[in-house]
């Protein structure tokens, strides 16, 4: 049997299966990654979450550099690698997604918000640092555009930002626990396009094996689960995921 049956084997057999996707997913279709040699913060030094606190010109920057995100992410579309993940989801009402990426390319590809956990959050969101109610995020635009100030939280009238996880702000504990508790609850983790090396995502492979999960991973480059994992494919998504999608 082939490794690409296999997955498609274990897939089939699960009563509960967890995919974690990371940036390997999204480059495919285009967009650059953060942490690459090229990456995102090369070129533009990351604003930590005290700065952006204490400074309305740090603000400002973050939602210039939004902007520009959102300019390139308008024209990006999910790839097969999407496709496949939205498929498996989709299969199982039990079935989940734990994604590291913050660009929506996974709620594009499909797959309905209640089955997502994007535990690194969404730059195509906005919220309130103090009550965490969500606002409309072109308001902030306009007023960058506009150079006006900017708004307030509409609820509360406090700060607002993008509702990623910026350098040095704590991770949304309602979210990690729920990754965790899925992870825990599944019989069968697909890792895809993850380097593991980012924490605490890079930690749930390893709870997925302790709780008895089957671990399958497939990524271009190798990680330090390869060794433990029962399935692992070294390529590129896209190739992977295409044989998978002819097997389901």
């Amino acid at each position: 049997m082939s490794t690409f049956l296999e997955i498609i084997k274990l897939v089939k057999a699960s009563k509960q299966t967890v995919i974690l996707t990371g940036a390997g997913i999204s480059t495919e279709s285009g967009l650059p990654d953060f942490r690459s040699k090229d990456g995102f913060w090369i070129k533009n030094k990351p604003i930590q979450f005290n700065e952006f606190l204490l400074s309305k010109e740090k603000q400002r920057l973050s939602w210039k550099r939004n902007i520009e995100l959102h300019s390139l992410l308008e024209r990006i579309l999910p790839n097969i690698g999407h496709a496949f993940v939205e498929k498996i989801t989709n299969m199982q009402k039990n079935n989940f997604l734990i994604t590291q990426n913050i660009d929506g390319l996974h709620q594009k590809s499909g797959i309905p918000e209640n089955k997502i956990i994007e535990i690194h959050g969404s730059a195509i969101n906005a919220a309130c640092l103090e009550c965490d109610a969500k606002q409309n995020i072109l308001d902030f635009h306009d007023a960058i555009k506009l150079n006006s100030p900017l708004p307030k939280c509409n609820n509360c009238g406090g700060v607002v930002k993008v509702a990623t996880i910026s350098f040095g702000q704590p991770m949304n504990e309602i979210d990690m626990m729920r990754a965790s508790n899925i992870v825990e609850d599944s019989d069968l983790m697909i890792v895809m396009g993850s380097s593991l090396k980012v924490l605490p995502a890079g930690k749930l492979p390893n709870l997925a094996m302790q709780t008895g999960s089957k671990l399958i991973i497939l990524n271009r480059d190798k990680t330090r689960y390869d060794a433990k994992a029962d399935i692992v494919i070294n390529d590129e998504l896209k190739n992977i995921c295409g044989r998978l999608m002819q097997e389901l």
